[in-house]
């Protein structure tokens, strides 16, 4: 029989952030975007709930906390949030059917594009909310 080495513990190199591709990162993305809509979700819930915990005077109390612009920054971001997980799912539903599993860092980064270009569609009203106006994205407004 052989002798036993005993060699140090090495973390695998594969599990370090640096060395992650493409479809790592669209898979914690998708993950991370699909937990926070499930929080928000959660809480419209509840704050939708307090008609019923307080009456209507309660709702309109809840309704007028939320009008800040920390409540549309919020907004914003889950906007980002459903924009990136329903377009990666797109992504992800092509490839259930066979359709660009080998060219996944052009999709990801496809995705990536798409969302910004929607982003910026949707920025506008949101720059409303959170500061009161907003400058002109888009030639038609």
């Amino acid at each position: 029989m052989y002798p036993l080495k005993h060699s140090p513990v090495r973390a695998n190199p594969d599990l370090l952030p640096r060395h992650y591709r493409q479809g790592m990162w669209a898979w914690i993305l998708h993950r991370l975007t699909g937990l926070g809509i499930v929080l928000f979700l959660l809480m419209h819930i509840w704050e939708i709930s307090s008609v019923n915990r307080g009456g209507g005077a309660a709702f309109n109390e809840t309704m007028n906390a939320l009008r800040n612009p920390l409540a549309a920054f919020g907004e914003l971001v889950l906007f980002i949030a459903v924009l990136y997980h329903g377009i990666n799912g797109i992504r992800l539903i092509l490839f259930d059917l066979g359709i660009g599993v080998r060219r996944q860092r052009a999709l990801f980064w496809g995705v990536l594009v798409v969302s910004g270009a929607l982003l910026a569609l949707g920025l506008s009203a949101f720059l409303r909310l959170i500061f009161g106006t907003a400058p002109a994205l888009v030639p038609w407004r």
